[in-house]
């Protein structure tokens, strides 16, 4: 049969390859004896598809067939996990597909095509094959036959003669001989990942009922940690149609689909990977210029063909064990531009420092136990590393500085920095190293989570509760300079029970500090080195059995920040407080949380009944009480907020604006109509200067706020009290209660109204209504804020300066109303 001028070649004739290609013996064969076998073909003689490119370093050139010719590879521990994305399967795929181009040259020759180029290693007798480079690529090679021999035994049953016996010859003596190896009484693929991705990569060569059994042997899961998968998930995942394992008796009659296993992201991937190629090779065998299934079987058989031709290995022999060296090589390379990670390069020196010793498994794995404790993530490793190294290596200052010369902790020699210990230097300094190194994973996955459930670590119920309160506000305000001293000093307290109490003090301390700098327009850096410079000071004082001086280390931490921080005490920090505008609101919520939860602590102490506010913090929403969307449009009077709040009893400035805004019916405004830009001016002036101050503001459940957040006062307050009665004499919104502003006559008798559906409309007939309505004005609001700044000065100070705001604490009202007439003063300017 002729090649039609729209079918490629490839989809017409097959090629073959003269002689024994490299001596495998898989494929041995003269063409003119598979020609006088199969005579009804066309076939079309082929070189190799490859040139060589010239190499700097002399290796051995050879097809795939020949190095895995009964062999099996295997990837070293110490090299990466499986890396490749989506743009490195295009990659492969765009080159695979230049079969489709393929032309005869003189003497009906294809055109040869470069592919690329694997590494490897053997021992001198040659007993171990080791990948050094391309694992990325071998795998996913493998992964890709395997998906065109599924495709072509699928596709030769719609075929008969010569071709159908061809296309069994070629899947059964050809791709199963070289993807599969015996072993014992099963199968398994040529080629053996690394310990963490191997059996999801066996599982891909599995049928559906072994892929069921083999997942339900896995090893459970921590459901909390990250990468946590349910059994009945994962089996979906892999694609596994429900019917395969509903009827299996062990799944029916307990629990074990909801179990937990480990589903790490290099998983993902090469499941992604095999349905990647399952398309891509259906898609390629239906295109429609194989119009018939003889040219779709051709086409697959010449894919196959092409594919194996194409991938040339470098055997790169080494003579010695120098284990060293083939990682430096590893390190050397990059898979097809998927550069090496640090992680990737940690993880070969580790394994690389054990090779050859008798404990070489347990040491690995416990390296492996640290990555598993943050859920495989390799960025989550490296953040933990680079605060590890902080803690402990004083020649690092901050934390960005022991990120950027991690790896020099981790060589295997004493060499390069030499004032950065190296933790690898040897196998004894390495296991003591990766001891310590599991320890403080532990540690530092407490504080990041704020669970600190270790059972090693005995900390009493009523400090592990607060310190954890204090652990999830320090993260909610997303700074992490605090990381290294924490879990520095924490692992210190586990090593010594009975430390609770200055755990718990110096978190405090923390906490007070990482507020101040929240509160403040500094940038987070300018703190950077005092946490690391502190561990090192508690490292001193532990020569001396000191370290657990509260008033000594708490001093030190206060001390060590820069002095270009100083506007963070005394009545700088003061004036910060009063004149901040625009607070953002999850700084405001940890701030009050923080407050509240104080407050409860001492109150529980003589029997007072915690508040809901501290026990859920993720249900507390931060609620403007004069609302961000103050316009009412809908209500008769949509400027009514605006009305009330700036109110005071005589006529001012801010009331020509409100007549303004009214004049022009700012609430019906759009973007596209005249004179917009000086509304919006205006709407922002006052949301800024009064709508995000913080005196403004409060803690609410999220559901009760929901439903109110643009009504008036007295609609929102009647809300308050209905629905969160519990919370409104907390220290934060306590202003709001009858124990503090609020008139109990007078909220009985609103809490007994049916309010009107515009509560806009007051007047005589509400008159509760309007007194409500005309209550929360700035004039509160200065009061309350000075209550509020009163309470945050209280919470902010430290231990070691319990007097630093005591002589302006008198004064902050008139603070707060001088700045206040100043920001009037700039919005009606």
């Amino acid at each position: 049969m002729e090649s039609s001028d729209e079918t490629p070649l490839c989809g017409t004739r097959v090629f073959l390859y003269p002689g024994d290609p490299d001596g495998t013996g898989i494929i041995d064969y003269d063409p003119t004896d598979y020609r006088e076998i199969y005579q009804d073909l066309d076939f079309v003689d082929s070189t190799q598809f490859i040139r060589s490119l010239e190499q700097d370093i002399k290796l051995k050139n050879r097809s795939l067939l020949r190095v895995t010719d009964g062999e099996r590879f295997e990837v070293p521990e110490y090299q990466r996990n499986f890396s490749w994305e989506e743009e490195q399967h295009e990659e492969l795929w765009d080159t695979l597909l230049s079969i489709l181009t393929l032309k005869p040259k003189s003497g009906e020759l294809p055109v040869d095509t470069y592919f690329g180029t694997v590494y490897i290693a053997r021992s001198a007798q040659g007993e171990v094959y080791e990948i050094i480079d391309g694992q990325q690529r071998l795998s996913t090679v493998s992964i890709l036959l395997k998906n065109i021999k599924d495709h072509l035994e699928d596709k030769r049953t719609k075929v008969d003669g010569q071709l159908q016996a061809y296309a069994e010859h070629i899947c059964e003596e050809y791709l199963d001989e070289l993807l599969y190896r015996r072993k014992g009484p099963t199968e398994t693929p040529f080629l053996e990942l690394n310990d963490h991705d191997d059996s999801i990569y066996e599982l891909l060569f599995q049928d559906p009922e072994k892929k069921v059994q083999t997942l339900k042997a896995m090893d459970q899961y921590d459901g909390r940690k990250q990468n946590a998968i349910r059994l009945r998930d994962l089996f979906d995942e892999v694609g596994i149609p429900e019917e395969v394992y509903e009827e299996d008796e062990e799944l029916a009659d307990t629990d074990l689909l909801e179990s937990f296993r480990y589903f790490g992201d290099s998983h993902r991937r090469l499941v992604r990977t095999d349905e990647y190629y399952d398309a891509k090779v259906a898609a390629f065998a239906d295109r429609e210029e194989f119009d018939t299934p003889e040219k779709e079987v051709k086409a697959l058989l010449n894919l196959a063909h092409f594919t194996l031709r194409s991938l040339r290995v470098s055997e790169c022999i080494f003579q010695t064990d120098n284990q060293e060296l083939r990682i430096e090589v590893f390190q050397s390379l990059n898979d097809r531009g998927v550069e090496l990670s640090s992680m990737d390069k940690v993880r070969a020196r580790i394994v690389g420092r054990f090779q050859g010793e008798s404990d070489s498994d347990k040491q690995i794995a416990r390296w492996e136990n640290v990555v598993q404790m943050f859920g495989g993530d390799a960025d989550a490793v490296e953040d933990f590393l680079a605060h590890y190294l902080a803690a402990t290596e004083k020649s690092f200052e901050t934390v960005t500085d022991a990120r950027s010369n991690m790896l020099e902790a981790f060589r295997l020699k004493q060499i390069g920095r030499r004032d950065i210990k190296s933790r690898l230097a040897s196998p004894g300094q390495a296991r003591d190293f990766l001891e310590e190194l599991e320890n403080y994973a532990g540690r530092y996955r407490e504080i990041v989570t704020a669970d600190l459930t270790d059972d090693d670590t005995e900390l009493k119920k009523e400090y592990r509760e607060e310190c954890e309160a204090i652990l999830q506000r320090l993260n909610k305000l997303g700074t992490t300079q605090w990381r290294p001293f924490v879990m520095y000093v924490y692992q210190a307290v586990t090593e010594a029970p009975g430390k609770d109490a200055f755990l718990r003090d110096i978190l405090k301390t923390v906490e007070n500090i990482t507020f101040r700098v929240a509160i403040s327009d500094l940038v987070a850096t300018v703190v950077d080195d005092t946490y690391p410079k502190t561990c090192q000071a508690f490292r001193e004082l532990e020569q001396s059995g000191n370290q657990f001086d509260t008033e000594q280390i708490s001093a030190t931490l206060v001390d060590n920040i820069d002095s270009s921080a100083r506007q963070l005490f005394g009545e700088s920090f003061i004036d910060i407080l009063v004149t901040s505008e625009n607070w953002r609101n999850n700084q405001t919520k940890q701030l009050f949380l923080k407050i509240a939860d104080e407050d409860f602590r001492r109150r529980n102490q003589t029997g007072i009944t915690k508040s809901e506010l501290s026990e859920d913090p993720s249900e507390v929403h931060i609620e403007h009480i004069l609302p961000i969307s103050y316009f009412l449009p809908g209500k008769e009077n949509p400027y009514a907020w605006l009305e009330c709040f700036f109110d005071n009893g005589k006529r001012n400035m801010i009331e020509t604006q409100i007549d303004y805004l009214r004049t022009r019916d700012a609430h019906l405004l759009s973007s596209n109509d005249p004179g917009y830009d000086e509304i919006e001016q205006i709407i922002e002036g006052i949301e800024e200067r009064f709508v995000r101050d913080l005196g403004n503001m409060m803690l609410l459940d999220e559901e009760v706020n929901k439903p109110i957040k643009n009504r008036l006062f007295s609609v929102k307050l009647r809300e308050y009290h209905l629905r969160h009665s519990k919370d409104m004499d907390n220290l934060v919104n306590q202003y709001f209660s009858t124990a503090d502003n609020v008139s109990t006559d007078k909220l009985e008798e609103l809490l007994g109204l049916e309010l009107p559906e515009d509560e806009t409309q007051f007047g005589d007939v509400y008159p509760t209504v309007q007194y409500f309505n005309e209550w929360w004005t700035y004039e509160q609001l200065i009061d309350r804020k000075a209550q509020l700044i009163t309470a945050i000065l209280e919470s902010l100070k430290f231990r070691t300066e319990p007097d630093e705001f005591e002589p302006y604490m008198d004064n902050i009202e008139d603070y707060v109303g001088e700045d206040i007439e100043k920001r009037l003063a700039v919005l009606t300017a």
